[in-house]
């Protein structure tokens, strides 16, 4: 089933999916009228293509069909349904994540964690950051996934992730703090984290 795995959170639900159907497979649960989304017909990679089918048979599983996601012009989704008001999509190569709340902004991401950082953490890391994650493979995914899931909840562009998010890991829990800095102040967050299946997977989940 590649209905993976949910993760009840207060007001909302976290949702997995494993790829182990192909677009063919995926197809025949889809209507013409469906098909017909511009966003679907835009991708011509087959990876992209799965990712949209999968994403909506997962949120169709979670919350059932009669849901639409339309996008900003940053990208960022924007979920119509009668009791969840809020989403947040990530993909890593083997799986489909969606958080879904009901009236707080979210933020999630996803991804592998033998994904080689070493080449741009100086981009993305502070100098403390880089001090505590040092060469090990797993943090540096977990700051990439936490800056990543902070930036998709406040929908900025521009976001110099070095400067302006600031993690604050917490190695004893499976949460831990974090902070987006911008000429309107400062935003804190709780953070929630997992890993599972070689992924890394974080959340968040905050009044924007």
């Amino acid at each position: 089933m590649p209905l993976f795995k949910t993760i009840p959170i207060p007001h909302g639900l976290i949702g997995l999916w494993q790829f182990t159907e192909t677009t063919t497979d995926l197809l025949p649960h889809f209507s013409p009228e469906e098909l017909a989304d511009a966003t679907f017909l835009k991708y011509t990679h087959e990876k992209r293509k799965l990712e949209w089918l999968a994403t909506r048979r997962l949120i169709s599983q979670l919350i059932g069909p009669d849901f639409s996601i339309s996008y900003q012009e940053t990208g960022k989704p924007i979920l119509q349904h009668d009791q969840f008001k809020h989403i947040s999509i990530s993909h890593s190569r083997d799986f489909a994540a969606v958080i879904l709340h009901e009236n707080l902004s979210v933020g999630i991401d996803i991804e592998d964690t033998s994904r080689d950082f070493r080449r741009i953490e100086k981009r993305f890391l502070s100098d403390e950051e880089l001090a505590f994650a040092g060469n090990n493979p797993q943090l540096q995914c977990l700051f990439w996934c936490a800056k990543e899931a902070i930036f998709k909840l406040v929908d900025d562009q521009g976001i110099d992730f070095k400067k302006q998010i600031h993690i604050l890991p917490d190695p004893l829990s499976n949460s831990f703090r974090g902070k987006f800095i911008s000429e309107e102040g400062e935003i804190s967050f709780q953070l929630h984290y997992e890993y599972f299946s070689g992924n890394c997977l974080v959340w968040v989940a905050n009044k924007q």
